[in-house]
């Protein structure tokens, strides 16, 4: 049982740093670029750069929809077979999963609806959006760093 949670320990970790790093290159590389193109492609608009940059999530989300199941497995998983599994780690892995649940399946469908731009909404619904992602880095980083010390301490 110890050799599986190593393998799976490390294919979680891995895990975890490619959803960072895609949150990462989407919201700090992907977006100013996209949403500013108009400055180097002036016949980009701002609603054409807008469905580029909708692409772009839409691929993320693919992602994020499998991360959302490999990390309530895991943590399940390890609540009930771990002898020495911290709670905390469920409450994180739970944060992670309503903030991918979110961002999937609640912010991206409204922003990306081509009639709820020009609601009176749409700008708080897209700061929220923000907000979850950030959050939702922040608790992957989290996670992964507390996995690897983890990993680190039980050697």
């Amino acid at each position: 049982m110890v050799k599986f949670f190593r393998i799976a320990d490390v294919f979680y970790l891995l895990l975890l740093g490619i959803g960072i790093g895609g949150i990462i290159a989407c919201g700090a590389f992907a977006a100013p670029v996209v949403f500013k193109i108009e400055s180097f492609l002036p016949h980009i608009t701002q609603y054409e750069s807008g469905m580029i940059m909708g692409r772009i999530f839409m691929r993320l989300n693919v992602y994020l929809q499998i991360l959302f199941v490999v990390i309530a497995c895991y943590e399940i998983i390890s609540a009930i077979l771990r002898q020495q599994y911290r709670k905390v780690w469920l409450i994180i892995g739970g944060i992670n999963i309503l903030c991918i649940a979110l961002f999937v399946w609640y912010y991206t469908p409204f922003i990306l609806n081509v009639e709820n731009l020009a609601s009176d909404n749409f700008s708080s619904m897209h700061a929220q959006s923000v907000w979850i992602f950030k959050i939702l880095m922040f608790g992957l980083a989290i996670a992964f760093v507390w996995r690897a010390y983890s990993l680190r301490t039980e050697s």
